[in-house]
């Protein structure tokens, strides 16, 4: 075979120049996406031009009959494979190649090791290995309360190896797992790894609590747990005074271990006690529930307890409370009154565990006392409580409507919000009606959405010297009140500027 030293022949007199082959475009390098494609392309000179051909391997991508010369192009297609592919020139002074690595980027492996190394209350503490040979963007963390049917949350971004995942429930169980991305995408999710969220103490008070009399001086209390109990409960404090202005520090205590029932003796007869419950953990007490207050009479009902007021619509109000444990009660009396007046109503009604307030004002706020009475005498009311009617339509139009002429083409109309004790609700707009008594245009043409801090309206391309009709209406957010009575008034009798002297003005409705 010849050297690569450039060789001299002569024929027929003439110098010929032979130069071994070489590549003038090498293939390169790439990198693709899984299932990806690319050109590899090989361009090789020499003299004479060497004939080129691709191989992978010892594996001939290129028939021998269809070896082109000078250049080759290899369409690779569907790429799922990391490989090596050797593009050869060849001429009859010699062989060379050179070889062109095609990577197809993967996405990244599950992270390793996935492990949790701290707990508090609300936090917990992850550290993981990347389990990938190249380096990744970063991590995405998933994880989701065991109980609950949610899916995963996610906490995206994580540039290293070790996070901490804030505001967790207390004593709670989480499942977490950890993926990697790169610039294809996201890996598949580590192994799951589970741990329970430490102990706080309850963050809400027992539930239901209630109280009756078994004797003059001797009290049946029973409850349920807290909403939040944030650990294992431990036991309940009962706390009770005939003085419930004093600190609970100040009060008497009563500790049970962890039930939901208990007895407390040694009472005063006659007077009225208050009484709270709270629950603890190991790590400490949880808030105490409302007063509860408890006439020490036997078979004397206690103050009804989860007394609620909601209203259904803009004159009834539902009221609603867990039935008592004693069931001697033989009725019940309430006492509700408008927030802003010192008239009261009272209601005698039989045992129930709600009643509906009907025949109230629309968006009023009232308050409601209950008291259970049995027929060893009336309980303790209960703490006053609020509800708000819902909103209404207005029951009185818009007042002092007023028309002034400003030319022969409008008409300014003016007015002031119906009044407060009519409005039921807040005012969110006006709206405009305004009809010509005569003329070519007997139609009745309305302007909508003025808004609710507008007192005043300009209606223009109204006819000459034409008498109009206007209504105004208040609007609430449940929908328009009553029309104002038909006010009337002339435009004036041409286009010109208003003329010398008092405008024309009509402010007197006409029924």
């Amino acid at each position: 075979m010849a050297s690569s030293a450039d060789t001299q022949c002569v024929f027929s007199g003439q110098d010929v120049r032979r130069v071994p082959p070489r590549f003038s475009i090498p293939p390169t390098n790439h990198e693709v996406m899984p299932g990806g494609s690319v050109n590899l392309t090989c361009v090789a000179v020499g003299a004479p031009m060497p004939y080129v051909k691709w191989m992978k391997g010892e594996q001939e991508l290129t028939k021998e009959e269809e070896m082109p010369i000078g250049r080759n192009v290899l369409e690779l297609t569907n790429i799922r494979q990391s490989a090596n592919y050797t593009c050869v020139a060849i001429s009859s002074l010699g062989m060379i190649d050179t070889t062109a690595q095609i990577t197809v980027k993967a996405l990244p492996r599950p992270p390793t090791s996935l492990i949790v190394t701290e707990t508090t209350a609300t936090s917990v503490t992850l550290t993981w290995d990347s389990g990938n040979p190249e380096p990744v963007s970063y991590y995405v963390i998933q994880y989701r309360a065991k109980i609950s049917d949610n899916g995963f949350q996610e906490v995206d971004g994580v540039a290293s190896t070790r996070y901490s995942i804030g505001g967790l429930s207390p004593y709670s169980e989480y499942e977490f797992r950890v993926m990697a991305v790169n610039n294809i995408g996201r890996g598949p999710p580590s192994g799951m790894v589970d741990t329970r969220t430490s102990e706080q103490a309850p963050s809400s008070p027992p539930l239901r609590v209630q109280a009756r009399m078994l004797s003059a001086t001797t009290m049946l209390v029973q409850w349920e747990p807290p909403e939040e109990p944030n650990g294992q409960i431990r036991g309940y404090r009962v706390y009770y005074t005939p003085d419930m202005h004093f600190p609970l520090s100040t009060w008497q205590k009563h500790n049970t271990e962890d039930s939901s029932l208990t007895t407390i003796s040694g009472l005063v007869p006659d007077i009225t006690y208050g009484l709270r419950v709270l629950a603890f953990t190991s790590v400490g007490d949880g808030p105490p529930s409302d007063i509860l207050q408890v006439k020490t009479q036997q078979g004397v009902p206690a103050q009804p307890t989860g007394f609620e007021a909601e209203a259904e619509l803009d004159t009834r109000i539902m009221l609603t409370w867990l039935w008592p444990v004693q069931d001697q009660i033989t009725k019940y009396e309430l006492t509700y009154w408008e927030a802003s007046s010192d008239n009261k109503h009272h209601v005698i009604f039989n045992p129930a565990g709600s009643y509906a307030v009907e025949g109230l004002k629309p968006d009023t706020l009232y308050k409601f006392t209950l008291a259970a009475r049995s027929e060893m005498g009336l309980g303790v009311y209960t703490q006053p409580i609020e509800a708000r009617t819902a909103q209404s339509t207005p029951s009185a139009p818009p007042q002092e409507v007023h028309l002034l002429s400003l030319s022969s083409t409008s008409i300014q109309v003016s007015w002031a919000a119906p009044p407060a004790a009519s409005r039921h609700g807040n005012i969110v707009r006006y709206s405009l009606a305004y009809q010509a008594v005569s003329g070519e245009d007997q139609q009745r043409h309305e302007v909508k959405d003025i808004p609710a801090d507008v007192s005043s309206y300009v209606l223009e391309g109204l006819e000459k010297w034409t008498e109009y009709m206007v209504w105004v209406k208040a609007h609430t957010d449940v929908g328009p009140g009553p029309e104002s009575g038909s006010t009337r008034i002339r435009t004036k009798e041409d286009g010109n500027a208003r003329l010398t002297g008092a405008p024309d003005l009509l402010s007197a409705p006409s029924n």
